[in-house]
């Protein structure tokens, strides 16, 4: 129960890695609020909860924005004094190539991958700050530490997010607060299933990409988040860490079998 007397909010929490970040915290003693645009997630989450004994605090709203997040907040600090815990999950991808990607789509995608992350941790620094304490984690990719073509978008966020991190963790360290973010593999969860051609062999792609042989599961990021937002995480700031069963702990070129004791 590392997170009794503690409030934490999960933005992008109607899902996936976000409502099992819910269900995490949730289960481990905070009081916890979701916020999701998606009305039929936040409902199912709630709904799934309840049945495991465990209520939360959930609001249908846009973190793109600024308004609607400033809402979450208010209502945290009128009915529990202020955030301790934030985990910005909220986000989406979207495919297209450097030179056909529209720019309006550039645009939407930086509202909902890295300005509402930012607006969000503005927000949650200035309750944190008067506390003296806090923990935020915010949700990046192995795609913000490399390139994949047609991607462009959405892995130059992630890896903004990276950076954008480490900058926090330094500016509020002497507040008491802490940043780090989180770099997922591939993860199966509904919506990246769903997102995979159907007959193609791209989920056995997936698992064969990683060491262990598997994709991973929402509960296992969400074990991960809740390492970095806990006191067991108390040294740990401006650190981005990596949750994808190996994929990236290789470099990609093609394997050719040693031959010989050398």
């Amino acid at each position: 129960m590392r997170f009794t007397n503690k409030t934490a909010l999960v933005t992008g929490g109607g899902g996936g890695i976000g409502s099992a970040t819910v269900e995490r915290l949730a289960s481990e003693g905070a009081t916890v609020y979701l916020m999701d645009k998606d009305a039929n997630q936040v409902a199912e989450t709630q709904k799934g909860l309840k049945a495991k004994g465990m209520v939360v605090n959930a609001v249908v709203g846009d973190v793109t924005q600024l308004g609607e997040l400033q809402n979450i907040y208010d209502l945290i600090a009128q009915e529990n004094e202020g955030v301790d815990i934030v985990v910005n999950v909220a986000g989406g991808s979207r495919a297209g190539y450097v030179t056909t990607l529209d720019p309006d789509d550039w645009d939407e995608l930086y509202a909902l991958n890295l300005k509402s992350t930012i607006n969000s941790c503005r927000l949650a620094v200035e309750q944190m700050t008067r506390e003296g304490r806090g923990s935020i984690v915010n949700m990046s990719s192995i795609s913000g530490l490399r390139g994949d073509p047609g991607w462009a978008a959405y892995n130059s966020q992630k890896a903004a997010i990276i950076n954008f991190t480490e900058c926090l963790a330094w500016e509020v360290g002497q507040y008491g607060i802490r940043a780090n973010a989180v770099c997922p593999g591939p993860i199966a969860s509904k919506r990246m299933i769903s997102t995979l051609p159907a007959g193609g062999g791209f989920q056995d792609a997936y698992n064969e990409a990683c060491a262990i042989g598997r994709m991973g599961q929402p509960e296992e990021v969400a074990a991960s988040i809740a390492f970095l937002a806990s006191e067991d995480a108390s040294f740990v700031t401006g650190a981005h860490l990596v949750i994808d069963g190996g994929l990236t702990a290789r470099t990609g070129q093609p394997i050719v079998p040693p031959t010989g004791d050398n």
